[in-house]
């Protein structure tokens, strides 16, 4: 049953954030210098784009001639003519890259490839740009934060350690070193990174929001929100900081703070996918579904291949009652991510658990919960939970008693969560399967 489902996953199409006849919903960028549009009655009501701050702006609203910006968490009213689509910048870049090729095309149009979420071509443009100008920090960083999106870690970091080498003092490309460690797992290495990045800068507010991303994995859950206090402290109007501290409320239940920051975080951003994300996890918590389906399809919308958001999803799907629409998600975000560890354990665990039989297979269960705790690293408790679950669903309750006890074993998580894994203990104790 894997085998065909996970068939079926690979051969679907993912979401991607096509264009649409309208801009509304899309990210539009100020329309290039280069390009004059073409002469339209001067209205004194619409705001000229180059008042705005910021390179791109989420379009609310489109009406004849003219498009509501999102900026800064206020929305004005623009010339329609004076931004482009992520297809028009590439358009109008690529011809006036033909015309006369100049190093700021390359790096403008690798902007609009961001929006359009191609990286292969961002990434073109930055050889183009690094070539015409090897000596410039900023376009080794930029390179390495598309090969970061790529999941290519090692080309991110060298990218990020020659932009380091260049100019010393540059506390954002060390900053995006120490977010390439979350990526890969490795918490302690970020704190280290993070804190070097705030030594040369210690007003960075997106190190502080990193550093509570670290703390909150590690289930160090006050610290992670001293961290991110401190990130609201610096820009309390970013959606960054708002996030790192909205998801450390969720982590300690406190999810009335934690709902306020999200819903913060996108008016000042509605595109934000992370932060659907984090409002999602309230409304799972509160067992309000059907808000969080629609923030968890916003924010993969929005953020095509989000593994996390299809993890969410499933777990959303399997709560109230959809085990298969689970088991899609839990697929597809393979697909998206197969080094992304949550996505393994919730699989193992449905397989494991569910009440139907038609759903469980053991021994995939305990394949996938191993390769969860492998590639979480550094495993924390809900990891040797599942690895309990699968082998108890084969029969092995030698194996199930040893990680549901290594599981026991972790005081704060066994505080967190005493009951439920003091039940899950007695049931293997007992010789018996655990059904959710």
């Amino acid at each position: 049953m894997f085998t065909i489902l996970l068939a079926a996953a690979i051969a679907a199409p993912n979401p991607a954030r096509a264009e649409k006849p309208s801009a509304v919903g899309q990210m539009v960028l100020p329309r290039p210098l280069d390009v004059p549009a073409a002469p339209t009655r001067p209205d004194p009501s619409l705001t000229p784009v180059a008042s705005l701050t910021g390179t791109e702006f989420a379009v609310m609203a489109e009406q004849p001639g003219r498009v509501l910006l999102r900026n800064k968490g206020v929305d004005v009213w623009v010339s329609r003519t004076d931004v482009v689509t992520a297809k028009e910048a590439i358009e109008l870049y690529s011809s006036l890259i033909a015309a006369s090729p100049q190093l700021n095309h390359y790096v403008r149009r690798s902007k609009a490839h961001e929006i359009a979420l191609d990286w292969d071509a961002a990434i073109k443009d930055y050889d183009e740009a690094i070539r015409l100008s090897p000596q410039t920090s900023a376009y080794w960083n930029n390179r390495a934060n598309y090969y970061s999106r790529k999941r290519e870690y090692q080309k991110a970091l060298e990218g990020y350690d020659e932009a380091v080498r260049l100019t010393p003092t540059s506390f954002i490309p060390l900053g995006n070193r120490a977010n390439t460690f979350l990526n890969t797992r490795e918490w302690d290495k970020a704190l280290e990174a993070y804190d070097r990045a705030l030594k040369v800068n210690g007003t960075y507010s997106r190190s502080y929001a990193g550093k509570a991303t670290a703390y909150r994995e590690k289930r160090q859950f006050d610290l992670a929100l001293n961290e991110a206090e401190r990130a609201m402290e610096l820009e309390p109007a970013s959606p960054h900081s708002l996030l790192a501290r909205g998801l450390s409320f969720a982590a300690l239940k406190e999810h009335d703070k934690a709902l306020a920051d999200f819903q913060e975080a996108l008016r000042f951003d509605p595109l934000f996918g992370a932060a659907h994300y984090g409002r999602a996890g309230v409304y799972l918590a509160r067992k309000e579904y059907q808000p969080a389906i629609r923030d968890l399809d916003t924010a993969l919308r929005n953020t095509p291949r989000y593994a996390a958001a299809l993890v969410r999803r499933a777990e959303v799907w399997k709560a109230c009652g959809n085990p298969l629409h689970a088991l899609a998600d839990l697929k597809e975000a393979i697909v998206a991510d197969d080094l992304h560890p949550p996505v393994y354990r919730e699989l193992a665990w449905l397989l494991a658990t569910h009440s139907d039989p038609s759903i469980r297979d053991g021994k995939t269960a305990v394949e996938m919960a191993k390769k969860a705790a492998d590639l979480a690293k550094s495993p924390t408790p809900e990891y040797w939970e599942a690895l309990a679950a699968a082998y108890a669903e084969t029969g092995d309750f030698t194996s199930a008693l040893d990680w549901q006890k290594k599981a026991a074993g972790d005081a704060a998580y066994s505080k967190e969560n005493g009951e439920r894994v003091k039940q899950r203990l007695e049931t293997y104790q007992a010789k018996k399967a655990f059904r959710e």
